[in-house]
């Protein structure tokens, strides 16, 4: 799987834009993925992202359009992490959004 670069500059200038600090990125899954210290919170991923989940708001966000749990090969969906599809990142304030709740995964 390959992700679409322009995502992953958009990624990176949202979390500038927030003052995020201390992200680096690294290739996981095929995607470009974005970290705090060790741990991923989001990942470009093709023409989308996934994006890690706290637990007690993913079934919300399951309830989102355009977002579905993360499968891998179809096998048994990854605990908190969702397939956030391209249309529901569109613009910036809702891209700012599911950063924001990668990083409260985190914490």
């Amino acid at each position: 799987m390959s992700y679409d670069r322009g995502l992953a500059e958009r990624v990176d200038d949202v979390l500038t834009r927030m003052s995020v600090r201390g992200t680096r990125q690294k290739n996981v899954f095929g995607g470009r993925g974005f970290l705090l210290g060790k741990s991923a919170f989001v990942i470009v991923w093709d023409d989308g992202l996934l994006v890690k989940c706290p637990a007690s708001e993913y079934q919300e966000a399951l309830a989102s359009a355009h977002v579905v749990p993360f499968a891998p090969d179809g096998e048994k969906p990854m605990s908190t992490w969702v397939v956030v599809a391209g249309d529901a990142i569109a613009d910036d304030p809702e891209l700012e959004e599911w950063l924001g709740r990668g990083m409260r995964a985190l914490r």
